[in-house]
């Protein structure tokens, strides 16, 4: 059997190549959903889904992993351990579907966007309509990711972004930071003009597993980067008023917060992940992000806008040394290599997915 450490991974061929051979030694089939480009070494980059127990079943039991670029390897780490020692059959008609790798590009390249600089998760809006403003990010936006990286006009964007928030408050400037918005392709948290190659795969993947036709699906999505180190904070981000919303806490209980009354790590964002499953499965769906903290949030946020930066210098050379040092730095922002923190990734997974199968499984 794996150790906890050998379950997760740093690279993404190696994290795809470990959610695979866990899935032969739990004798389930990978199906793959293959991204139309190709990795920094030209290797195969996809989303690959495996289902555990019975197909037919009235309940379904998803995790979802690598939304964010290298995020990924905390969801593969637990999605790994979830195939080597979950024993799903336990909780009667309940399935469990594992989705690695929603973002294979942003994974194989270090980024937390995609092919198309478009954050994920916040791809997920209503492009028929009107699309959503962050009037902070408007002000802000070439401070965040200015077209001049020297450093004296640096030094004078920290400046602007640091007035901001003593004018409006830390509240207000973590809302224009992350908030999302649709209005600079090259910025950062952007959720693009349509949906994305990752969106529409979700949304195969829906469609394919017949989850729209379930009796109760619950979707755990893994997230890190905000919070105290290790920790897991299970977010719900949907309409508090959706039964999804009492659901999961009847089965969390009072450890997951409420995104949407501000009081959990993260602000309130538009276009999330919690619209896919709402939409496409109704008052049967539960989303739920599990968040673990890594870094301090000022140096997470500081590595982002480095390889956002980056990127709009069009400075995209995989194997020069100054890319990597950008690179390597996201991934220890998101992806800590510390033995301390995976097994803490893991613990909790392990709590909380528990709790879920056993709410699911008591009231399908």
């Amino acid at each position: 059997m794996l150790s906890v450490r050998n379950r997760f991974a740093l690279t993404y061929a190696k994290a795809r190549r470990k959610f695979q051979l866990a899935a032969d030694l739990a004798g389930v089939a990978t199906r793959s959903y293959p991204h139309p480009m190709k990795g920094p070494d030209g290797e195969e980059m996809a989303t690959d889904v495996a289902l555990l127990g019975n197909p037919d079943a009235r309940s379904v039991l998803v995790m979802t992993s690598g939304v964010h670029g290298p995020e990924l390897f905390c969801g593969s780490g637990a999605q790994v351990d979830a195939l080597l020692d979950l024993d799903i059959g336990r909780y009667g008609n309940v399935a469990l579907l594992l989705v690695h790798a929603v973002n294979p590009y942003g994974t194989a390249w270090l980024r937390r966007t995609n092919e198309d600089n478009i954050d994920i998760n916040r791809n997920f809006a209503d492009f028929s309509k009107p699309l959503p403003v962050n009037p902070g990010y408007e002000e802000l936006a070439d401070d965040f990711v200015p077209a001049n990286p020297s450093e004296a006009a640096l030094k004078a964007a920290d400046a602007r972004i640091k007035a901001y928030g003593e004018k409006h408050g830390a509240a207000a400037l973590a809302l224009a930071t992350s908030g999302g918005q649709y209005s600079h392709p090259f910025g950062m948290f952007y959720g693009g003009k349509g949906p994305a190659w990752s969106r529409r795969t979700m949304e195969s993947i829906v469609a394919d597993h017949g989850l729209k036709t379930r009796k109760l699906v619950a979707a755990l999505d893994f997230h890190t980067g905000a919070g105290p180190f290790g920790y897991c904070e299970p977010i719900y981000s949907g309409d508090i008023d959706h039964p999804g919303c009492a659901r999961l806490q009847r089965w969390i209980g009072p450890m997951m917060t409420l995104q949407r009354t501000g009081k959990s790590a993260t602000p309130p964002q538009q276009g999330l992940s919690s619209e896919l499953w709402e939409k496409s499965c109704g008052p049967h769906a539960a989303y739920v992000s599990f968040e673990y903290g890594t870094v301090p949030n000022v140096e997470v946020i500081a590595s982002l806008r480095a390889e956002h930066i980056l990127h709009r210098q069009g400075k995209n050379d995989w194997h020069d040394a100054s890319v990597q040092a950008v690179k390597q730095r996201m991934l220890q922002a998101f992806a800590p290599d510390r033995d301390e923190w995976r097994e803490m990734v893991v613990v909790q997974a392990r709590l909380l997915i528990e709790r879920v199968a056993r709410g699911l499984a008591a009231e399908a």
